[in-house]
């Protein structure tokens, strides 16, 4: 069998492997008639870093990192699912309109915010498939690079192909970006979209709310150098409260920003933002200075009555109710200029970038990802000592551009060299970076040259195939 569209020999190779693990463990499965095999790419985002969530734009590719589901439907109505990889337990539990979730940090728990989502987009559907899956992941977990995005992705994916559903991909996009607030982040669509509408040879920019995507060809002579910095970005613990944390003050910002332009029905500070033709970042950034203080408490007292409403009606919309809710810690201000000032600045370098990027004007490009590093490490508070320190050897290697990528607080940079340069950058990090934290180990699953990649695709793998 040749590789179908977007898949590559070895990507096949573990789907069928999978396959054969799916029929060995589970009778019901072993005369499944289907099994369906799911691939969705990480990503890494050249820019526009936390924009997402505020309906703005982003420039990322999918990257030739993959996770694999393969599932049959078996007759017992439940997800049974497993991971190739050992150290994460094999997980069972029914298929029910509200799906409760596992203890916080469980791995599962985004199998269980795909499923979750499918069946809110398909809510009139009473009758599902159980599933027996098994999870292959190859995208780094906790490294910035969306693994959890291409987790639910595959899933998602792979349940709705056992359950012979379809949608088209910017509808899938959308859903199983909203699936992953299941799991108490409120992110934004970036990596599921990059995910499911990744091309190969191509950078996406991304624009929401409609969510709309233009592939921009990425120069032959560009590689990415992408380098984990070995800091844990676990969006199951501090992190995910800070990167919350993040979403209140950009949301602050937004109202606040809003009522002071006497604009209706502001919410995020892309309503502001497709409000204003003409706008420009500083004009923004200035008119929110002059309508509120920098920082407001964490109480959100401050805030309601800049809004003009109720302190708990405030705090009910912006902090959610139950499970998860968003617990601020109110020792803490808000930061609401640095987070806008942030927001709106970067928007404006993903536009310019993608039109570089597209002119193949790559030291122009390489300065954009620099100056966004640096906006992303003072004024949105998310860089780290080794996050930065990355940075700068592989800008001493002769790196273009580079910035951390992803959320932050730990995880990957991303580095943008001309081909001919991508070893000496590569050098430099290791030489710079892994050989003063790590002497003696051997770096090479720790950095790569990465490619722009396919977007996520269903194979059906017959059982006697």
């Amino acid at each position: 069998m040749s590789p179908p569209d977007g898949w590559d020999a070895d990507e096949l190779a573990r789907a069928k492997r999978l396959a054969a693990r799916v029929r060995a463990g589970d009778d019901r499965a072993s005369g499944a008639a289907q099994i369906f095999a799911a691939r969705a790419p990480g990503r890494v985002n050249l820019i526009g870093e936390h924009t997402d969530y505020s309906g703005l734009p982003v420039l990322p590719v999918a990257i030739d990192r993959s996770t694999i589901v393969a599932a049959a439907a078996n007759a017992a109505g439940e997800i049974e699912v497993a991971n190739a990889d050992p150290a994460w337990s094999s997980r069972r539990f029914a298929i029910e309109r509200r799906i409760p979730p596992y203890r916080t940090s469980d791995w599962a728990n985004y199998v269980k915010a795909a499923i979750q989502g499918v069946i809110d987009r398909f809510s009139a559907r009473s009758n599902w498939r159980g599933a027996s899956m098994v999870v292959d992941g190859r995208v780094p977990p906790a490294a910035g690079l969306s693994s959890s995005a291409a987790l639910t992705v595959s899933t998602a994916m792979a349940f709705m192909a056992l359950n012979e559903l379809e949608l088209e991909p910017l509808e899938t996009a959308t859903m199983v970006a909203r699936s992953e607030w299941y799991v108490g982040t409120r992110a934004g669509g970036m990596d599921q979209a990059a995910s499911i509408l990744g091309r190969r040879d191509h950078a996406l920019f991304i624009e929401f709310d409609p969510l709309r995507v233009r592939a921009v060809k990425m120069p032959a002579n560009a590689v990415l150098v992408v380098a984990d910095s070995r800091e844990i970005a676990d969006k199951s613990g501090t992190v995910r409260a800070e990167y919350n944390r993040r979403v209140v003050e950009c949301t602050l910002a937004a109202r606040i920003l809003g009522r002071a332009l006497k604009l209706d029905g502001v919410t995020i500070l892309g309503d502001v933002v497709r409000a204003q033709p003409g706008w420009n970042a500083a004009d923004l950034v200035e008119k929110l200075a002059a309508a509120a203080p920098a920082r407001l408490d964490a109480a959100l007292k401050e805030a309601a009555n800049l809004l003009g409403v109720s302190q708990s009606e405030l705090d009910a919309e912006l902090l959610g109710e139950g499970s998860n809710r968003i617990a601020l810690d109110t020792k803490r201000p808000l930061e609401i200029l640095k987070r806008a000032r942030h927001v709106l600045s970067e928007t404006e370098r993903v536009i310019h970038a993608a039109e570089l990027l597209e002119a193949g004007r790559l030291d122009e490009m390489g300065k954009l990802m620099n100056a966004s590093h640096q906006s992303l490490a003072n004024d949105f508070e998310c860089s780290t000592q080794r996050l930065d320190g990355i940075v700068e050897y592989a800008r001493r290697g002769g790196a273009l551009g580079a910035r951390l990528t992803g959320a932050g607080f730990g995880g990957s940079i991303v580095a943008l060299c001309d081909v001919a340069d991508a070893d000496a950058v590569i050098e430099s990090i290791d030489r710079g970076y892994y050989a003063k934290l790590y002497p003696g180990a051997a770096p090479e699953n720790w950095r790569a040259v990465l490619h722009a990649g396919a977007g996520a695709s269903v194979i059906d793998l017959r059982a006697n195939a």
